[in-house]
């Protein structure tokens, strides 16, 4: 695969792709297939990873060849000598690339344009343009066609505008139409509706259209909803009409699934405003990578409200949250904007300071314990609520060598503040 490590995904994985100029999403997936170790999901997201590095026009892609029933792609960095060779049996090539799909008479345009959508960054603001880039295709695929996506309203999907190609409908109302509940019914991947039975469809019928083709939107055991085609073809599509409409919904498919991994990646806490910790689970390892590659330390500070407990308990619930927003928001006045701050959980908020040291961590922990110190919540009756905050630190890689590590010794040096009295800073000592 690279420099003799042949097939080797886990070690391509976890050591040899640049993991800090993917998206989030996409180390979500290489961690998810590192932790499970199975090897299809390894060789697909050695294969995502480097098609979206591709994209970043980070690696070039070279045609794949096959030896011996095997398909070997190699991937060049443009900027350097680094060179990484994918090889697997074609089986495996055709279930992680999609090409068992595109057999035959696939229309360029359109693996084309699939390609172009899943290569996209993942921002959720590009996901509405990517799926009407989607739904464009089906001209290209047949001259006057046009394509729609119904989506079912039990799939929440925040990310998504609504337009006069992209409709909503429950599941219910789907079933139980005789439009579209034959297609929700059957184990076909396609329904198809013929003139005179056109009726039912949520999105406008053109005249000249003579048949209706329903595809399913099916992942893991959900249904996102179907992709409906109005052709002007008039009963069965041609075979390769029919596998190039199967990629545009495989592509659809893909999208939806990014998306739906990018909301429950949400990276803000919606309480305080600071980085949840889906986010700080992402961002940790690649502060840490970075701090390695730069021959840099890293500061890791846990910060805990003293008595967090008392407040929600004879202030309420609501005094509680207004103490959260004022400790975030006074720690993060005091950072530098290379700094991130994370709400890690209840009363507790995580800060990692890059390129810090032992003594300059010190120094940023004292003036966020001071501050928050000498902040005072207002009460409704005039009154003023103190606030103090115990800060556990530990730096890398002086102290810890691994995420784990590095956390259990902060939070052992927080714990012993709270001893010694709360209201201190204490820094892991070995």
């Amino acid at each position: 695969m690279h420099h003799g490590f042949k097939k080797d995904y886990r070690f391509l994985l976890s050591r040899l792709i640049p993991r800090h100029r993917l998206s989030s999403s996409r180390i979500e997936g290489i961690r998810s297939a590192l932790a499970s170790g199975i090897h299809t999901e390894l060789i697909r997201e050695a294969w995502l990873s480097m098609e979206e590095l591709v994209s970043l026009r980070i690696y070039d892609r070279g045609s794949p060849e096959t030896r011996g029933g095997e398909v070997h792609v190699q991937f060049t960095e443009r900027s350097g000598p680094s060179r990484i060779t994918l090889e697997m049996p074609s089986a495996e090539y055709s279930a992680v690339s999609g090409t068992d799909l595109i057999r035959g008479g696939v229309v360029p345009s359109v693996l084309a344009g699939i390609i172009s959508a899943l290569a996209l960054d993942e921002s959720p603001v590009n996901i509405t343009d990517r799926l009407e880039n989607l739904l464009d295709l089906a001209g290209n695929i047949d001259p006057g066609a046009s394509a729609f996506l119904m989506l079912f309203s039990e799939f929440e999907a925040p990310n998504i505008r609504k337009s006069g190609r992209i409709g909503e409908s429950s599941l219910a109302d789907a079933e139980s139409s005789g439009f579209y509940g034959a297609s929700l019914g059957s184990e076909e991947s396609v329904i198809l509706v013929e003139r005179g039975r056109m009726d039912g469809s949520i999105f406008p019928v053109d005249e000249k259209s003579g048949t209706v083709m329903l595809f399913p939107l099916r992942s893991a055991g959900l249904v996102y909803g179907l992709l409906e085609v109005h052709s002007s073809s008039r009963g069965n599509p041609k075979s390769d009409s029919m596998i190039n409409y199967h990629l545009v919904a495989k592509g659809v498919i893909r999208v939806l699934d990014n998306n739906r991994q990018l909301e429950r990646m949400v990276s803000i806490d919606r309480l305080t405003g600071v980085n949840n910790r889906n986010n700080y689970e992402i961002q940790l390892p690649l502060e840490m990578e970075r701090a390695t590659r730069n021959r840099k330390s890293l500061a890791f500070l846990i910060m805990d409200i003293d008595d967090f407990k008392f407040f929600n308990d004879k202030y309420g619930h609501d005094t509680g949250d207004k103490v959260l927003k004022l400790v975030a928001d006074t720690v993060k006045k005091h950072l530098r904007k290379i700094d991130q701050l994370f709400r890690f959980g209840g009363e507790e908020f995580i800060a990692l300071l890059p390129g810090a040291g032992r003594e300059a961590a010190e120094r940023t922990a004292e003036r966020i314990r001071e501050v928050v110190a000498g902040t005072k919540l207002s009460m409704d009756d005039g009154s003023a609520l103190g606030i103090t905050i115990s800060v556990g630190g530990c730096i890398f890689p002086v102290d810890a060598g691994d995420e784990e590590e590095l956390f259990r010794k902060a939070d052992q040096a927080m714990y012993r503040a709270k001893r010694e009295g709360k209201n201190k800073v204490s820094f892991f000592t070995g």
